[in-house]
């Protein structure tokens, strides 16, 4: 008989190294191990969580952006809007102003309510403020030409212009020839020739400036000798003579040659104690009593000169909230008071 010595069993070990050929002992069966995931894919999915955080965060970010953007130009549109609304009152309320002035009298001079700078209007969360001015205090560029035909009294007044700012008096043919109808230079020449011959070619327009930025497309006027003259010209529709209680002193030098520096500051003294009621005083203040030795002289200044005033420069600037707007417009003033806008244009 065979006997079999017992293996000793340690259940609180899951091996062991024993020698026994015991069967039942647990080292010997079958072991039963646990998954484990790899560090590499714990590392994946830690950065996949983190890219769809940072993707839902930007694109709040982005749609709140959006928002705030959305938000802030409605407001800009509705305050412009606003402001708008205000200009064209104050517009309005010019254009009563001067309307009002005509049958109060038929003298316009920097004395009167029209002329006077406006403060600042406090309105609804903004201001609004405004200026009136006389165009006709400044040289009319499109009275060089009358009926195509040139008009000298205005040539002679405007080369004395340019004289007094060391400008070529060439600039006078120059600027004729583009208001002209004509296709023609006075030596014989096409106009166009030369503005043909440019980088960037157009042709002469052949009639008269609608604003004063078109001095730009003219022969000779660049860009400082438009900054010379801006104070002294104007660019209206229609032949107007020189308010001479409005002028300057270049533009009273140019009316003359008979009108020094010296003169014209003291016809500007002369003018702050009291305004000239008609052309005859200022002429016989500039040259003396009409008679046969000063005719000419006389003549040719009352031909340009004028006390009495059809077309007003009119400058509103407004704010409404976040929003600010300028109005620059052009009025014209008819014989029977009625004003009307002749041009008009909004700039930031």
């Amino acid at each position: 008989m065979i006997n079999y010595t017992a293996c000793p069993v340690n259940t609180s070990r899951p091996s062991c190294s024993c020698s026994c050929s015991c069967p039942s002992h647990p080292c010997h069966g079958s072991r039963l191990v646990s998954p484990s995931r790899p560090a590499s894919q714990q590392g994946v999915a830690v950065i996949m969580v983190l890219l769809v955080l940072a993707i839902v965060a930007v694109t709040t970010a982005a749609l709140v952006k959006r928002h705030q953007f959305n938000q802030a130009m409605a407001s800009q549109v509705m305050h412009l809007g606003q402001a708008k609304a205000h200009i064209q009152g104050a517009e309005h309320w010019a254009q009563q102003l001067l309307q009002q002035d005509r049958q109060d009298n038929n003298v316009d001079h920097q004395g009167e309510g029209w002329a006077q700078m406006a403060p600042p209007m406090p309105v609804e969360q903004g201001f609004l403020n405004g200026q009136l001015t006389d165009l006709q205090g400044r040289f009319n560029l499109n009275s060089l030409v009358m009926g195509n035909q040139v008009y000298a009294p205005s040539v002679a007044v405007f080369e004395r212009l340019l004289i007094q700012h060391d400008l070529k008096p060439q600039l006078s043919d120059d600027l004729i020839d583009w208001l002209d109808a004509n296709v023609d230079t006075p030596q014989g020449t096409l106009e166009d020739a030369y503005y043909l011959s440019l980088p960037v070619p157009y042709r002469s327009a052949n009639q008269s400036l609608l604003d004063l930025s078109e001095l730009a497309l003219v022969r000779g006027f660049d860009a400082n000798t438009r900054a010379l003259l801006k104070p002294f010209i104007t660019a209206l529709p229609l032949v107007a003579k020189i308010n001479v209680n409005s002028a300057n002193e270049g533009v009273l030098m140019a009316m003359s040659d008979t009108i020094s520096r010296t003169k014209a500051q003291q016809l500007l003294t002369r003018r702050k104690l009291n305004y000239w009621p008609s052309v005859a005083a200022f002429v016989d203040a500039v040259v003396g009593q009409k008679s046969v030795d000063n005719q000419t002289q006389w003549q040719n200044l009352a031909t340009i000169a004028t006390v009495s005033s059809d077309y007003f420069g009119l400058k509103i600037g407004a704010q409404f909230g976040v929003a600010k707007t300028h109005l620059e417009s052009t009025l014209h003033r008819s014989d029977n008071g009625a004003v009307t806008v002749v041009s008009r244009m909004y700039t930031p």
